[in-house]
């Protein structure tokens, strides 16, 4: 009897311990998906899931939406969108699951819907980078594949980086293999997107990058903005603008293009300054709003290769020597942009569109006057030229490069062009990669303004970040 007293007592201390410990255990609940585009009168069944949760209910909808209720045996919500459209409808909003942990601890997780979003289907327009200018859209591109017809096994997708926290908003994986995320308008003009660049991945189980994407979001039409040379299509801006243009501050700061180490398909951002000062980049942020913070590696046998740099989109590949090229397996793997004439697996131009080859820049020349006696102050902040080709004008930006030795950004006008640090800082310089790996550069050289001028045959590292521009394919 002694022994069933002690057993009668240590199980009742185990009881009281366990219910002590879910008392105090922390709880949470969660969506099985971020949002719900929905049309009006459809319904929607979601699956819902929590942690040391004693009752799950919905505490609240956007207006005008019946409030569901939580199904706890098959842990599903069915969501029931408007019949039609009213003034007392709301026509998005969060609907907003609550649960009550076993120590009474309120906790709560919000879905957001929305109904009749516009929605941008790229997935018959595949590409490396997609521009995005209609506000306030569901996009929705293919991940299951990359340009070369590859396939992937994608796990699951995150935004690498991104220009501000929850700019790329609601990214979801969706059973067709597509990716879903939704850009919103700017916040003080709704007929505009909210303007910006971003990097989303898709990863394995092992959450290995398997590919990832450019998200250029900008108020821009590149087709009806084209500029017609004859021989060649080109984009009126490189690759990752949002501006093109130098009338204060803040527009030379937008203007700034992504850079890219020749033949990668991924970018890296732009300064944090108009002016480049320490070569810093602008701030950015991974999905879950953690800082992201770009990494320089030295180039080898493994990270000097398509494999790598693929797989490490935000890793800059270090080389010590000038000459020296990034992609030490060259010889052995496709090289990056070098087919002129169509499209490779790793160009960074949106669909219809290629890296522009050298041929692209032939004839181009300067239109402001250089010989003016106030030229040195008169283009001092100018950041660019205007040049044309064959009668076409264009302002081409002047955001300078990433050197290849440390990833900074540098924008001053080296005499040498090809020394890392000018004798004299004198702004500004353009670099623009061609397909086949020439630069096509062009300077203001502040000191003697008359003998500011373009090249189009300069060779540099293939470590170096330039600007890209693209042309119709």
């Amino acid at each position: 009897m002694k022994y069933l007293k002690l057993i009668c007592v240590v199980l009742l201390s185990a009881v009281a311990f366990a219910a002590c410990s879910d008392d105090d255990k922390a709880g949470s609940v969660r969506w099985e998906r971020k949002s719900l585009f929905m049309t009006y009168g459809e319904s929607v069944t979601v699956s819902v899931g929590g942690d040391n949760i004693g009752t799950y209910s919905i505490s609240s909808v956007p207006e005008g939406w019946e409030t569901p209720t939580v199904n706890t045996e098959s842990m599903t919500v069915t969501i029931v969108a408007p019949e039609a459209p009213a003034d007392t409808v709301a026509v998005s909003g969060d609907v907003k699951l609550r649960g009550v942990t076993h120590g009474g601890e309120t906790v709560y997780a919000n879905l957001f819907v929305s109904l009749d979003t516009p929605e941008v289907d790229f997935t018959a327009q595949p590409a490396n980078s997609y521009l995005a200018n209609k506000p306030g859209a569901l996009y929705r591109i293919d991940v299951s594949r990359n340009l070369a017809g590859e396939k992937f096994n994608v796990a699951s997708l995150g935004v690498i980086w991104q220009p501000s926290t929850n700019f790329v908003k609601y990214l979801t994986l969706e059973e067709d293999g597509t990716a879903t995320f939704f850009l919103s308008a700017d916040t003080e003009d709704e007929s505009l997107v909210r303007e910006g660049n971003a990097l989303i991945g898709a990863y394995d189980e092992a959450g290995n990058i398997l590919w990832s994407w450019h998200i250029w979001a900008v108020n821009y039409d590149a087709d009806a903005e084209a500029l017609a040379y004859g021989d060649y299509t080109m984009m009126s801006r490189a690759l990752g603008q949002l501006e093109n243009m130098t009338t204060d501050k803040e527009s030379i700061l937008a203007s700034y293009g992504l850079y890219y180490q020749w033949g990668r398909k991924d970018p890296f951002p732009g300064p944090s300054t108009y002016n480049a000062a320490k070569g810093v980049t602008m701030s950015l942020f991974d999905g879950d709003s953690n800082v992201v913070t770009l990494a320089t590696v030295a180039s080898d046998a493994t990270t000097g290769s398509y494999a790598y740099t693929n797989a490490h989109p935000n890793h800059f590949i270090s080389v010590k020597d000038k000459n020296a090229p990034w992609n030490q397996s060259i010889t052995t793997e496709v090289k990056g942009w070098e087919h002129t004439q169509q499209k490779s697996v790793n160009d960074p131009c949106p669909y219809g569109w290629r890296v522009a080859p050298a041929e692209a820049f032939d004839g181009m020349t300067i239109v402001d006057d250089v010989t003016v006696a106030d030229a040195s102050t008169k283009y001092a902040e100018q950041y660019g030229w205007t040049m044309q080709k064959n009668g076409v004008e264009s302002f081409y930006f002047a955001g300078g490069r990433r050197v290849y030795a440390d990833a900074l950004i540098q924008n001053v006008f080296d005499e040498s062009l090809t020394r890392n640090v000018a004798t004299e800082a004198q702004p500004w310089v353009g670099y623009n990669w061609t397909a086949e790996g020439k630069v096509f550069a062009f300077w203001f050289n502040k000191q003697a303004p008359a003998e500011s001028s373009l090249r189009n045959d300069l060779k540099f590292s293939t470590a170096n970040g330039m600007m890209v521009r693209c042309v119709k394919e």
